[in-house]
């Protein structure tokens, strides 16, 4: 059987390193770890002391930063099948045997990519990342439609490609992906929910720092060839869009390019254009807070506490609903806030699957969820 090597790198971010490792803990797929700490200062051996046992590499000391680190624990271990997984998001269970099961299938495919879930710092369900699609090499150049924790690759392929560029920050993923096309992998993409990833104000991806665009506009002038590089302005609108408080100016800024994105689609409807990108994700619309008809939730929950309510904001409110958790139907009071609340059955497994449907009408809104907890 393949085995995998997975890196994790670490800073400074043990509150949800638990859950990368623990998610590592329901794979039954073989795999090697490296753990890549870079000097944390906070409860990082208290966390990691459970775990030790499933950690093939530690290094914990200052780094020339998270690429260098990541490029370091791959060369540290073994593994067929290289990946790695930042220490704030987290893998669903089993998510390895279906990745290692396509790659068993097709000794030509070079990498397996599939879908990731957008969850709050707690793990409650944001959205779906929502530039997923089939593989593309041209539309690659422009748009990093590869989820990376949700992205496996072959060794061979990777080393072929030149590894990981140490010295990028925030693109590192999206260069890597163009090498790898670049030199011949074959890419493919499964319908699978693979990979959580956090989402909260003091990510590194929603930094909106000048270095992090500018990577970005290098990246697309690199390898898309393009005289004006402009996909730095679709990474702007979703970092905008998944933050929880706007500044005016960002506000502004939101508007304008979300008008621009109609725009391009009404133009793309007009020529005939093939566009590339999928409308929906499991029901719930890639861009904005839209659901047809029937919404399918997936989430890893490793938490030992057991979910006591689920919330629901949606809109209409008062239309009648369907809602089932783990394929057990479940009632629910409408609350005067907004929101539905749902009582929540008792659940023994890791894998949390929820269904939402409108009964009324195709088209609804939701725009939350939360969770009470035991």
């Amino acid at each position: 059987m393949l085995s995998f090597a997975i890196v994790v790198p670490n800073l400074n971010q043990s509150h949800f390193l638990w859950s990368a490792l623990e998610s590592l803990r329901h794979q039954s797929s073989p795999f090697n770890l490296a753990l890549m700490d870079g000097g944390s200062t906070d409860n990082f051996q208290e966390v990691i002391g459970p775990y030790s046992d499933i950690i093939s590499f530690l290094r914990s000391e200052p780094d020339a930063g998270q690429a260098a680190a990541i490029r370091e624990g791959k060369d540290k271990i073994e593994g067929e099948i290289v990946a790695w997984l930042n220490a704030d998001d987290y893998y669903f269970p089993n998510a390895l045997d279906k990745v290692v099961s396509c790659f068993e299938q097709d000794p030509h495919v070079d990498v397996i990519y599939g879908d990731a879930v957008h969850v709050s710092p707690e793990g409650f369900f944001k959205s779906y990342f929502p530039a997923i699609q089939e593989f593309n090499q041209k539309e690659l150049t422009r748009s990093n439609f590869i989820c990376q924790p949700a992205c496996f690759v072959r060794r061979s392929a990777y080393e072929r490609a030149g590894k990981i560029d140490p010295t990028l920050h925030y693109s590192m993923d999206w260069d890597l992906w163009c090498r790898l096309a670049l030199s011949g992998a074959k890419f493919r993409y499964i319908r699978e929910v693979l990979a959580a990833v956090r989402y909260y104000p003091e990510m590194k991806t929603l930094s909106g720092t000048r270095k992090r665009y500018l990577e970005i506009y290098r990246v697309e002038k690199t390898y898309g060839k393009n005289l004006l590089p402009l996909s730095w302005f679709k990474y702007y609108y979703f970092d905008i869009k998944l933050k929880g408080t706007k500044t005016k100016i960002e506000g502004a800024c939101f508007l304008v390019l979300r008008l621009l994105r109609r725009l391009k689609k009404i133009l793309i409807h007009f020529t005939n254009r093939k566009y590339i990108t999928s409308e929906t994700n499991y029901g719930f619309h890639c861009s904005e807070p839209i659901v047809f008809r029937r919404g399918i939730i997936y989430l890893p929950w490793y938490s030992k506490r057991q979910w006591k309510r689920l919330y629901l904001q949606v809109r209409p409110v008062s239309d009648p609903y369907e809602i089932a958790i783990n394929k057990q139907t479940c009632s629910y009071v409408t609350s005067s806030n907004g929101y539905l609340s749902v009582e929540v059955p008792l659940l023994s497994s890791s894998y949390r699957e929820i269904s939402i449907k409108n009964l009324k009408r195709k088209k609804w809104k939701f725009y939350d969820s939360w969770i009470d907890l035991k």
